[in-house]
C-alpha cells in the first residue's frame, strides 16, 4: 500500500534548499478569473489522453457530496484485532457490491456511491483511469520471477469518505487542506494490476479480472490482471489509535471460485504501525502486536524480502508494497507539501541496514547487519501511530492518510505552476536589443 511514485529517499541539495523555502498554502493563493476557470476545466477531465476506439473510455466520479448517508456496515460489530480475517471478507464484499456488475464504473453502480480522488488525471490512463505504481522487483512476486514487472491501480471512496473530497475541492479551482480529516465510516479500496505472467506468478491463473490498459501512452493497450486489492477503513480512535485499519487481499486463482472477487485472499490486516517494535522483539521470535498476516500468504511471498515478510521485520504489507514500510507507516506521510518534495517513505539503510541492490537486469534487496547496529530511534520515526490531525514531518497539513488526496493536490499546485511560468514575460536576449537596419527607429 505504497505512494504513486514514491520518490527517492535522499533528496538532492537543490530539493532540500527548496523544502525550506515559504510556500502559501494552497487556499491562500488569490487565482484571477481565467486561471479559475482553466483549473475548474481541468478538475472535470478523466485522464490526460483521449479515450481509445473500440476500448471502454473512463469516466472520472468527482461530483462529490456534502452530506453523507445513514448506512449499515457490516463490520461494526466484529473486532478486526480477534477476528481480522471475518472483518476484511465482511469489507470486501461490501466494497464488490454493485460493482462488479458494472465492470468498476463507479457512475454506474446502482447499489453504493463511490467517487475518484480529484485532480489524478495527469496520470490516468484513458480507458480505465489506472495510474502507475510501484513495479515488483526481483522475486517479489515468487521465486522465479525475473524481471521487474509492472503495476497500475485505480482507487475510490465511499461517501462518507467523499464529504471530505467536496470541503477539500468547495472551491474546484483550489483546493483548502487545513485541519483535513476524514469521518467515521469512510472507506476506501484501490485495485491493483500487474503485467506478470504466469509464469512469474502462477496464482494468478484462473478466474480473474483482466483490463486493457494503455500503459504505454502509444494507443496499444496491453493486459493486465488483478494481484492486490487494498482496503482501508476509518473508525473512532481508540486506545492511542487513529482509528485507521488497513487491510491486503491477493488474488489466488488456486481457490477455483466462479467469481474471480472470490479468490482474493486477505493478505493481512493493520491497525497501528507496532512503533516500539524492534529488530531485537523480531529475532527474539516476536511479531508486531499491532496487525495480523496470514500465514499462508507470507509462505507465498517469502521471497519478497530478506526476512522473508511483507513488511518491515513482520509488519504487515501487500505483495506490490515496500518490504521496507507498511500500510499504515507509508500512508501516515500523506501531507499536502505545497510544493516541497515528499518525505521518505523508508528508513534510510545507515538505520535499518536493509538497503536495495542491483540484481542485473534487476533489483532486490538485502540486509546487511554487519555495517552497524540498527538505529532504532530513527527507524520508529517512520512507524508512528500519528494521532489524527498530526503531521508526518509536523510542519505540513496533514491529509488523514490519503496518499491518492496528496497527489491529487501535489497535481494541481504543478499544473498552476507551469501556468503562471508561462504567464510571467520572459527576459529580452541581447541580441534583440541590437539597434534594427534603418537608423534605429525600428519603421
Amino acid at each position: 500500500m505504497n505512494s504513486l511514485l514514491p520518490r527517492l529517499a535522499v533528496l538532492t541539495l537543490s530539493a532540500s534548499i527548496a523544502a525550506l523555502l515559504p510556500c502559501p498554502p494552497a487556499s491562500a493563493l488569490a487565482l484571477d478569473a481565467k486561471t479559475k476557470a482553466a483549473a475548474r476545466q481541468e478538475f472535470r477531465k478523466s485522464a490526460a489522453r483521449p479515450c481509445l476506439a473500440a476500448q471502454p473510455c473512463f469516466k472520472v466520479r468527482n461530483t462529490f457530496p456534502k452530506q453523507a448517508k445513514a448506512e449499515a456496515l457490516p463490520w461494526r460489530d466484529i473486532d478486526y484485532r480477534t477476528a481480522p480475517e471475518s472483518y476484511l471478507r465482511a469489507v470486501l464484499a461490501y466494497i464488490v457490491e454493485g460493482n462488479t456488475a458494472v465492470d468498476w464504473q463507479l457512475h454506474k453502480n446502482r447499489k453504493r456511491d463511490w467517487y475518484h480522488a480529484a485532480w489524478m488525471h495527469p496520470v490516468r490512463e484513458p480507458i480505465h483511469g489506472l495510474t502507475f505504481e510501484r513495479g515488483s522487483r526481483l522475486h517479489e512476486l515468487s521465486a522465479v520471477q525475473t524481471r521487474r514487472t509492472n503495476n497500475w491501480a485505480i482507487g475510490f471512496y465511499n461517501r462518507q469518505g467523499a464529504t471530505a473530497f467536496a470541503r477539500v475541492w468547495r472551491e474546484r479551482s483550489q483546493p483548502d487542506t487545513a485541519a483535513f480529516a476524514f469521518p467515521e465510516g469512510t472507506v476506501s479500496a484501490k485495485l491493483l494490476f500487474t503485467d506478470a505472467t504466469d509464469e512469474e506468478a502462477p496464482y494468478l491463473a484462473g478466474n480473474n479480472l483482466a483490463w486493457q490498459a494503455d500503459i504505454r501512452g502509444n494507443g496499444q493497450p496491453v493486459t493486465l490482471r488483478l494481484l492486490q486489492v487494498d482496503v482501508a477503513i476509518k473508525n473512532a480512535p481508540r486506545d492511542g489509535l487513529n482509528g485507521w485499519v488497513f487491510g491486503t487481499f491477493y488474488f489466488d486463482g488456486r481457490g477455483g471460485h466462479a467469481d474471480y472477487w472470490d479468490n482474493l485472499v486477505p493478505a493481512g490486516l493493520e491497525w497501528g504501525t507496532s512503533p516500539t517494535f524492534t529488530r531485537a522483539d523480531f529475532a527474539a521470535g516476536q511479531r508486531p502486536p499491532q496487525g495480523w498476516v496470514n500465514p499462508v500468504a507470507e509462505a507465498l511471498f517469502a521471497t519478497r524480502a530478506p526476512d522473508g515478510k511483507l513488511g518491515y521485520l513482520g509488519r504487515m504489507n501487500g505483495p506490490v508494497d515496500d518490504p521496507r514500510s507498511s500500510c499504515l507507516a507509508c500512508h501516515s506521510r500523506a501531507m499536502d507539501m505545497q510544493g516541497a518534495s515528499d518525505p521518505p517513505l523508508f528508513p534510510p539503510f545507515a538505520a535499518s541496514r536493509i538497503r536495495q541492490v542491483s540484481a542485473a537486469p534487476n533489483q532486490t534487496y538485502e540486509t546487511v547487519l554487519a555495517a552497524g547496529p540498527v538505529d532504532e530511534a530513527q527507524v520508529a520515526l517512520f512507524f508512528r501511530n500519528l494521532a489524527p490531525g498530526e503531521s508526518f514531518d509536523g510542519t505540513h497539513p496533514a491529509l488523514d492518510y490519503s496518499l491518492q488526496l496528496a497527489k491529487g493536490v501535489e497535481l494541481w499546485r504543478a499544473w498552476l505552476d507551469r501556468r503562471l511560468a508561462a504567464a510571467v514575460p520572459q527576459p529580452i536576449a541581447p541580441e534583440a536589443l541590437a539597434a534594427p537596419a534603418g537608423g534605429g527607429r525600428g519603421n
